[in-house]
């Protein structure tokens, strides 16, 4: 289970898409200044188990245009987390990148994923470098299995996690190249991913809280790792 916001804004400067994710981040950094808990969040260096979308639709030249108004989704583990984050947007409407319109907080179970797909790259680090093609797949399943499990620890401490195998039973890079994401004045290499998730249970938690808290890393300040997923009901 998951929860979800899904927010209509207004774009008020012309932005390429790799540097939207970034503008996005700072809003919902801003907005969360007016809650004390995520003030005092902000300097933990802890999960903070939610994650953004891109914008929607797609512009097909890479670049989303000056007052036209996009859909935005924020999702999170934690209903408590979605709920504060809905009303830090509320009270803080608009910065120099947006203006809200609307937003609408609901409730997201899937009952057996089987594929999960990354709609913004994947950011996944090894020894301080980002992982590329020419680096072992294997080792990319499992920095991803370690990273949904450190999450599922981070939120579930009391609960006992199965070692034996990774929640990924297999996966595909969509791109070619790794995809740049601006932030902080740097590119960040990530990757487009398509994951096929294992029917054990334990796996399936790990698949849903991955949806809520993003795939791999900087899925708050980016919102990288953002996956659909494929599901049986």
């Amino acid at each position: 289970m998951y929860f979800e916001l899904r927010i209509t804004a207004i774009v008020k400067q012309t932005t390429h898409h790799l540097e939207i994710q970034e503008h996005i981040g700072n809003w919902i950094s801003r907005a969360q200044l007016s809650d004390s808990y995520f003030k005092q969040a902000h300097h933990d260096k802890g999960y903070k188990h939610y994650v953004f979308s891109s914008l929607y639709p797609i512009e097909k030249d890479g670049v989303y245009k000056r007052g036209r108004a996009y859909i935005l989704t924020i999702r999170s583990s934690r209903q408590d987390t979605l709920s504060r984050i809905n009303a830090c947007m509320r009270s803080c409407r608009e910065d120099d990148y947006f203006q809200l319109v609307s937003i609408d907080q609901r409730t997201r179970k899937l009952a057996h994923i089987t594929e999960m797909i990354t709609i913004t790259p994947a950011i996944v680090t090894i020894d301080h470098k980002p992982w590329v093609h020419e680096n072992n797949i294997e080792l990319l399943v499992k920095q991803l299995h370690a990273n949904a499990e450190k999450k599922f620890k981070h939120l579930y401490p009391d609960q006992r996690m199965e070692p034996f195998q990774p929640f990924i039973q297999g996966i595909r890079v969509e791109n070619r190249k790794p995809i740049a994401t601006s932030y902080k004045g740097r590119k960040l290499l990530g990757n487009k991913l398509r994951l096929f998730i294992n029917e054990d249970d334990y796996s399936q938690k790990l698949a849903n809280i991955v949806l809520g808290s993003g795939l791999a890393e900087k899925g708050s300040s980016l919102g990288a790792g953002f996956c659909l997923a494929k599901a049986i009901e």
